[in-house]
């Protein structure tokens, strides 16, 4: 750490710092003057048209349109206050000094979580992370380098990076490094404790990070690597990224993030806004069924993973093969057998189209999902009607004139009529080819299970009949939709972040392909963490496949001390090792005792960690620790998945359920033995792994 340009840097930082208040300020006024216009403008609306009708329909969209245009201006305006009274304190976090080979001229860049720039003279004070040339912080050269500006290749001597400490508003320390990151500022920012959401590492984004953020935003991305590489953070960071490089392309309400529960939404909840952008879209499976099949009651993946955890082999062998590609091909080919049942379309007790005719033309458009076929049968039979009006207009007249008693206008009366005789047809036809997807989904898979011999799979269906979907059913019945045609279609979305996409089995791949059809996919995943391996999409080839995607692999993991991930790693297969930041904690406790003795330990160690998590296999587990350590320590939490609260407080909490999650220190309660016993190492070190600086192993 040096002290020579200490000074220089403290005016640096003053300046920054000073620009900062001027433009917090300035954009308060601005907000004022936004709202005083609308104020105006509403009053000046009021008074000149007070019995409305003064103005035409192009002024008054006119007016609205510059109302509406000034308000999302001051909520913008009041974003970015609250975003730089953040940056106060810590405006910028890098700094590099190169020089351009074609002016020779030296050049200083900081960078921030922001680009600072003088809206008037158009000084620079700080440039984006995300920006062309903030690659030279984030990239490892010796002396020559590049950045690729807008413009093309910018090639240039890179002289100096430095690194900046802020903390109470001060400059605290800088350090310089001519090759990589600081490891005293990865070790700083490693070693710090966790808290309630994921943290935002743009200044200690590695050079295999900063790769796969800004790779190309045209094609699909997956993203391998070991617990503790930050997979996470780079894929929210990926994301800013885009959004900052497709500004007048891409929104973040155009984006949607996939994970398996709640308590993982909030704790990544945060870190777009921390890096300077709105809020994106949270979605799980769970809301898809909400949506998709909201008549019945469902099951979450946290049931069946708990299910299986438990032993229930008969679930996961009915799980598996309603989750198999052979059950898809069967549902895909299946589904056009199901046919509507249509009624004869009539008008004065006449036949106009028969429902033998209306089924037969219903077969004819046999390319077309369930719901196109039913609008265009629709379509037609309109058009038919029409056509029978038309050319019996005469007998219908006669006929309409002979049943109305009063004197009444005879062309009216035929054009009512045809307009209900269209609207009911519609109504017939939409209910007719809108089938229940459950009750069709129950019958095939009934058919599967004779085909195929599988009287297991008729028995699952128990649950249907009580009005309850379990977690793979509801799978199949909502892919079932999507063949149908049936389930919604957002093509408004256009990027999707996928976190522990192994845990997600082919079919909910695929249920996300058809429901958001052009939508570019960053997928992230680590196999050796698959909660069910039996069901999970746990081979990586596989994984890219499907979507067409691009494969970068993170190999180092820096979550966890050295001592901690080497624990870990003897739990993986040879072929799965990774490298490990080298940072040095406490040695892994590996103890045996009564509940009593948890009890002691987790109170203990509750006292020096800011978050603890005690780890148990299953929700019953986790449940019956929870009770015993109540006793004790009235602040334990219980974490299942309907309801968590992500504090500072102990947690107990199943082990599907800390998937992307990380503490201070965890306890793995290790009842009879379930972590520990040969054939569990991937639990084990799934567990093992949410520890940043202290791991305890408590078998009971």
């Amino acid at each position: 750490m040096f002290a020579k340009d200490m000074p220089l840097e403290e005016r640096k930082f003053f300046e920054v710092r000073d620009f900062l208040d001027n433009e917090i300020i300035r954009l308060g006024e601005l907000i004022k003057e936004y709202r005083a216009s609308i104020k105006e403008q509403g009053e000046d609306f009021n008074r000149d048209n007070p019995n409305g009708g003064m103005y035409s329909k192009m002024e008054l969209t006119e007016i609205h349109y510059d109302m509406e245009k000034k308000m999302i201006y001051a909520q913008e305006a009041a974003y970015d206050i609250d975003f730089f009274k953040k940056l106060r304190n810590a405006p910028y976090f890098a700094k590099v000094v190169f020089k351009p080979v074609l002016t020779g001229r030296e050049k200083e860049v900081y960078i921030g979580l922001r680009t600072l720039q003088d809206p008037d003279t158009f000084e620079m004070f700080v440039c984006d992370w995300r920006a062309p040339i903030s690659a030279l912080f984030y990239d490892d050269f010796e002396g020559r380098a590049f950045f690729d500006a807008p413009r093309g290749r910018i090639d240039c001597d890179l002289l100096l990076k430095r690194q900046f400490k802020f903390g109470d508003g001060k400059l605290l320390y800088y350090v310089d490094s001519d090759i990589k990151i600081d490891d005293d500022i990865l070790c700083d920012v490693l070693s710090s404790s966790s808290g309630e959401h994921l943290k935002v590492i743009v200044n200690s984004i590695q050079r295999e990070q900063n790769k796969v953020i800004r790779y190309s935003d045209g094609e699909n991305l997956l993203v391998t690597g070991p617990a503790g590489s930050g997979k996470t953070s780079v894929g929210f960071h990926r994301l800013a990224y885009l959004l900052y490089r497709n500004r007048t392309e891409l929104s973040s309400a155009e984006i949607i993030m996939f994970s398996n529960n709640d308590i993982f939404s909030s704790y990544v909840a945060d870190i777009i806004p921390e890096l300077g952008e709105m809020p994106i879209n949270y979605a799980s499976f769970y809301s898809v069924f909400a949506a998709e099949i909201p008549t019945v009651n469902t099951g979450d993946c946290y049931s069946l993973a708990d299910a299986v955890m438990n032993g229930d082999s008969t679930r996961l062998e009915c799980a598996r093969l309603k989750m198999s590609d052979e059950f898809m091909d069967f549902l895909e080919s299946s589904a056009d057998t199901v046919e509507p049942e249509f009624r004869d379309v009539k008008a004065f007790d006449r036949v106009i189209i028969s429902k033998e005719q209306l089924l037969e033309r219903y077969r004819f458009d046999s390319e077309n999902t369930q719901k196109s076929r039913g609008e265009r049968l629709a379509a037609y039979t309109q058009g038919v009607i029409d056509e029978y009006f038309i050319n019996n207009r005469e007998e219908l007249y006669a006929i309409i004139d002979e049943e109305t008693s009063i004197d009444e206008d005879t062309a009216k009366l035929l054009k009512k009529n045809r307009r209900e005789v269209k609207a009911t047809a519609v109504e017939m036809i939409r209910s007719a080819t809108v089938t229940d997807p459950v009750n069709v989904y129950s019958r095939l898979l009934c058919e599967f299970a004779k085909e195929h011999g599988k009287p297991e799979l008729i028995d699952s269906l128990m649950s249907l009949k009580k009005g309850f979907v379990e977690f793979e059913d509801a799978l199949g019945i909502v892919y079932l939709k999507t063949v149908l045609g049936t389930s919604a279609v957002l093509p408004g979305v256009k990027h999707i972040l996928i976190d522990e996409a192994q845990d997600l089995s082919v079919i909910q791949h695929r249920i996300i392909q058809r429901m958001f059809p052009r939508a570019k996919v960053t997928l992230l995943a680590d196999t050796n963490q698959a909660i069910i391996p039996g069901l999970n999409t746990c081979d990586s080839q596989k994984l890219a496949s499907i979507y067409d995607a691009k494969a970068l692999n993170l190999n180092k993991s820096y979550r966890s001390t050295k001592q901690i991930n080497s624990f870990a790693l003897k739990l993986l297969p040879e072929n799965s090792r990774y490298e490990i930041f080298e940072r040095e904690g406490e040695d892994v406790n590996v103890v045996k005792g009564s509940f009593d003795e948890l009890s002691s330990l987790a109170q203990r160690v509750s006292q020096n960690s800011k978050t603890l998590a005690i780890i148990t296999k299953t929700a019953d587990d986790a449940r019956e620790v929870y009770s015993e350590l109540k006793k004790n320590m009235p602040s334990v939490r219980l974490c299942d998945n309907k309801s968590c609260e992500m504090g500072n407080a102990p947690v107990v909490m199943p082990l599907a359920l800390t998937k992307g999650l990380e503490f201070d220190s965890v306890i793995v309660a290790d009842k009879d033995g379930v972590f520990t016993e040969k054939g569990n190492e991937r639990y084990l070190y799934l567990a093992s792994t949410r520890a940043l600086h202290k791991l305890n192993i408590f078998s009971y």
